[in-house]
């Protein structure tokens, strides 16, 4: 019995030594990685994402206008309550809204994203039907199948240089940007090309045409 204190220490060193073993083996260094321009597309398919949640919340709101009834007094207590709560929800969406439109809504923003779905969409093993889609929002009226016949064959899509505003007078803005194509059969094709873009009434751009110049 005399022992037995002595037995019990060294069992409890063993097992924090045990356990100071297997942490230093399992334990792996987190990966760093550049996910800015993920982030920036993130961001901007939230930001439809809630216009598209606040059109059918004006929607419904409508259709439930048509309906008139009396009520109790506790009906329009819940019925002013829920219109505060409605009211309170828009505050917040205009609020994320607008920070939205600061960080993004900008002529290179849009050439960004552009380019970065093109990329996506030509690269191998991207979804080139959801990628081309994304890219034909992008412009106006353009046909996304416009998109899918263009860069049917395109085998590497590299943007050259940032994008560039060359003008804005924030109605149209032009920016330029280096761009190099690679088809499927190896032919490579340099060019730089100035898109002409045009905000809409709530300051949205939009890609209106461009104009290329081949590189000898």
């Amino acid at each position: 019995m005399k022992y037995l204190p002595y037995a019990i220490l060294a069992s409890i060193l063993f097992t924090f030594a045990g356990c100071g073993d297997n942490e230093t083996e399992d334990y792996k260094p987190p990966q760093e990685y550049s996910a800015d321009k993920e982030k920036e597309l993130q961001e901007r398919e939230e930001f439809l994402r809630l216009k598209e949640e606040e059109l059918r919340r004006r929607e419904q709101l409508l259709d439930s206008t048509g309906d008139s009834s009396d009520t109790s007094k506790t009906n329009q207590k819940d019925s002013v309550k829920t219109t505060s709560e409605k009211k309170e929800e828009k505050k917040e969406d205009v609020k994320k809204e607008k920070e939205l439109n600061t960080r993004l809504d900008n002529p290179v923003a849009t050439i960004d994203d552009y380019l970065e779905y093109i990329k996506r969409g030509t690269e191998e093993g991207g979804d080139f039907d959801k990628n081309m889609s994304e890219a034909s929002k992008l412009w106006n009226n353009r046909s996304v199948n416009v998109f899918k016949r263009n860069y049917k064959n395109t085998d590497k899509f590299i943007v050259g240089s940032d994008p560039k505003v060359i003008s804005n007078d924030n109605k149209t803005a032009k920016v330029k940007v280096d761009i190099k194509t690679v088809n499927k059969n190896g032919v490579e094709e340099d060019m730089s090309v100035t898109y002409i873009l045009e905000a809409d009434s709530k300051g949205k751009w939009k890609i209106k045409g461009n104009t290329l110049v081949k590189k000898q």
